[in-house]
């Protein structure tokens, strides 16, 4: 440090230590906080994983239900989240313990009153179960919202079109009530496609908001009111805004038929944007059994693997609690290193980073064993 030659300067530093210790000492020994403002809303945006119990059940379109929410903990309520994200269910089933994503169909409002619901279409391993043998009182983990498939102004024109498959369905349900609450601010167009009215899942008097435009195609049944036959591009042109962005979530076959009607129309591929689809098992003739090493902190697990099943599949089915949360490799929660062995990833599914393929490490929930294996996988706190 460098000073002048005024004395009064050189004075003021030399006695600098003698001025912090006198403050020092006349500081009251009040206690510091424990907690700080900016720690509160963090823990409220994002507290982890959250016990909760089924609160009611109720049965909306063929093999499909709304299951209702609350949390139990005192120290843990639903966050804030972005409607169309998604939330994972955890519990235990038989002697597995299992992880599914399911998209969030209640409002943002309505988490920060205690309620989340999600709406689930007998389709799985996981939602059979749900379905078919879940009750009112039973409890569940719930994960921390997640996903980028909502609306962003930054990133969406003002008119979004959504195309919804089935119970792809669900997002936009979210959507259509942060709309009638206002917690967002856009218009909606929803395409939404069903083999008949019993397969709804809603229905036009379900639609409250000016904001919303709902379209009903039926692909087996012809109603009045109702179109008929499939998302076309001729049907698409009937109702799309002069401007927009696009939405879909549905079945892969969805995705691939609609999305060549769009690039009729001129659409570019960039202004769509799609959910991603659980993976399942792969298409294998008489699939070989390997052995699969789990390392999770100081525990070391020896499980069999088929070269059919992912290995989160192997781990779950196991009763290994194993981190999962898109169960599509796109997140990348599940990122654990390989230690050993040889496997299979589906290019549609090929998320990892340059670093992770260097470096050696894999997405369980969208990897297949081709040899016996050896992981390092980060346990899941639940």
């Amino acid at each position: 440090m460098l000073f002048n030659k005024n004395p009064d300067d050189i004075k003021k530093f030399m006695e600098m230590a003698n001025d912090r210790r006198k403050i020092i000492e006349e500081t009251p020994a009040t206690p510091l906080p424990k907690t700080y403002a900016v720690n509160e809303l963090s823990k409220a945006l994002h507290p982890g994983v959250i016990p909760a119990k089924i609160v009611s059940i109720e049965e909306v379109g063929n093999n499909c239900k709304t299951i209702r929410l609350k949390s139990i903990s005192e120290n843990k309520r639903f966050p804030y989240f972005k409607a169309g994200q998604f939330v994972t269910l955890s519990t235990n089933v038989d002697s597995s313990f299992v992880t599914r994503p399911y998209s969030i169909s209640s409002s943002p409002k309505e988490a920060m009153e205690g309620i989340l619901e999600v709406t689930v279409q007998k389709a799985g391993f996981f939602s059979t179960y749900l379905i078919e043998r879940a009750k009112i009182g039973d409890e569940l983990v719930v994960g921390e919202p997640s996903g980028d498939f909502y609306y962003d102004n930054l990133r969406d024109k003002k008119n979004i079109v959504a195309i919804a498959g089935g119970s792809g369905i669900t997002p936009f349900m979210s959507m259509i009530k942060s709309l009638e609450e206002n917690s967002d601010d856009f218009n909606l167009t929803v395409f939404y496609g069903a083999r008949t009215r019993k397969d709804l899942i809603i229905d036009y008097k379900d639609v409250k908001s000016s904001k919303v435009k709902l379209v009903i195609v039926l692909s087996e049944e012809k109603v009045e009111g109702y179109e008929y036959g499939f998302i076309t591009g001729e049907l698409l042109t009937k109702y799309l805004p002069e401007t927009y962005s696009v939405f879909m979530c549905g079945p892969d076959g969805m995705y691939k038929f609609v999305r060549s009607e769009f690039e009729k129309l001129g659409v570019s591929k960039y202004a769509i944007r799609q959910e991603h689809n659980s993976i399942g098992n792969r298409n294998v003739e008489n699939p070989r059994e390997f052995k699969l090493t789990v390392h999770m902190r100081d525990q070391v697990y020896t499980v069999a693997a088929l070269e059919n099943e992912t290995l989160l599949a192997a781990m779950e089915r196991a009763g290994l609690k194993a981190p999962s949360r898109c169960k599509s490799g796109s997140c990348g929660f599940c990122h654990s290193r390989l230690i050993s062995g040889k496997y299979y990833v589906n290019k549609e599914h090929e998320y990892r980073r340059q670093a992770d393929l260097k470096f050696g490490y894999i997405h369980p929930c969208c990897t297949y064993p081709e040899s016996d294996m050896e992981i390092d996988v980060p346990p899941f706190n639940v």
